[in-house]
């Protein structure tokens, strides 16, 4: 299974291929805490770009961006951790505690390498979620890494 992330590279600090988690452990994300490595990849391409374009405050990006290809066992998206998601889960303009608690809570268990959730930019697709600490990450690999151009009509 091919699941997908756009990523940026600082020299020195990372690279594209990066699937350490450190970025989201830093900011916090809908499905994790701040301080909880997590890797948010999609299941489609365009997914990811819509994805990213909502962190981008409208301003057309001036790093360089690449599209990473990924590669999962099928056993491992098979065995994903489908959560009850709760209410609040698509709240605009917030992280909910509800669903970086659910986060917290897989981690923590260390039972699944991934976790499948609805995107909320595009709720009839999924964000699959990976667990850097997870021995199953070990299969993990990044197939294809290309540069990513945004058309500039995403901008006005």
């Amino acid at each position: 299974m091919k699941v997908y992330r756009l990523a940026k590279e600082k020299p020195g600090r990372y690279k594209a291929d990066d699937l350490s988690g450190n970025g989201a452990a830093l900011a916090g994300g809908r499905w994790n805490p701040r301080g909880m490595r997590v890797v948010y990849t999609c299941c489609n391409p365009s997914t990811t770009v819509l994805e990213t374009l909502v962190h981008l405050g409208g301003l057309m990006p001036a790093a360089q961006h690449f599209l990473v290809t990924i590669e999962i066992s099928d056993r491992c998206f098979a065995d994903s951790l489908v959560p009850q998601v709760p209410v609040d889960w698509d709240a605009p303009g917030r992280d909910p505690q509800s669903t970086m608690d659910i986060g917290k809570n897989w981690i923590e268990e260390g039972t699944h390498l991934a976790l499948k959730v609805p995107s909320v930019v595009c709720p009839a697709d999924f964000n699959l979620l990976l667990n850097p600490l997870h021995p199953d990450m070990a299969s993990v690999q990044v197939v294809e890494i290309a540069p990513f151009t945004f058309d500039s009509r995403l901008f006005g």
